[in-house]
């Protein structure tokens, strides 16, 4: 694919759609040669730039708890990997120092952000998130 796009959604579907070579419109007439030849040969093929960035992306650490659910609050996420570790809503209160009001106040709070109906649902999403694991 040859592109003036430098975007990780335009790279990444492209790779997705098959592309095994990706360069940027700015590439010269060798590195286009060199490219076109290389994919003939079964050979995937990046510009330095893009290839950087695909390594970036690949050694990158994974996302901590902090960046899953970013519509709630720290305390929010706290509460919701507690109920994902299976603890009831006095555990959480007793663990976290809160008054039970307090602790269902924030329950309901992360099942309106969340869209959920119930504390299934929630523990669910959590755990596709990685929380309480």
């Amino acid at each position: 694919m040859l592109t003036m796009s430098e975007e990780d959604a335009t790279l990444f579907a492209a790779m997705r759609a098959g592309a095994r070579g990706f360069l940027l419109k700015g590439a010269n007439q060798a590195e286009i040669v060199r490219a076109i030849q290389a994919v003939s040969h079964g050979e995937a093929i990046f510009g330095p730039a893009i290839a950087r960035r695909v390594t970036e992306f690949f050694t990158a650490p994974p996302p901590s708890d902090d960046t899953a659910f970013p519509q709630l609050t720290p305390r929010e996420r706290e509460i919701l990997a507690l109920i994902a570790a299976g603890r009831s809503n006095p555990q959480i209160a007793s663990e976290l120092f809160l008054s039970p009001k307090t602790v269902r106040n924030n329950v309901s709070n992360i099942f309106a952000k969340l869209h959920v109906a119930d504390r299934t649902e929630a523990i669910i999403r959590a755990r596709d998130a990685g929380l309480a694991r």
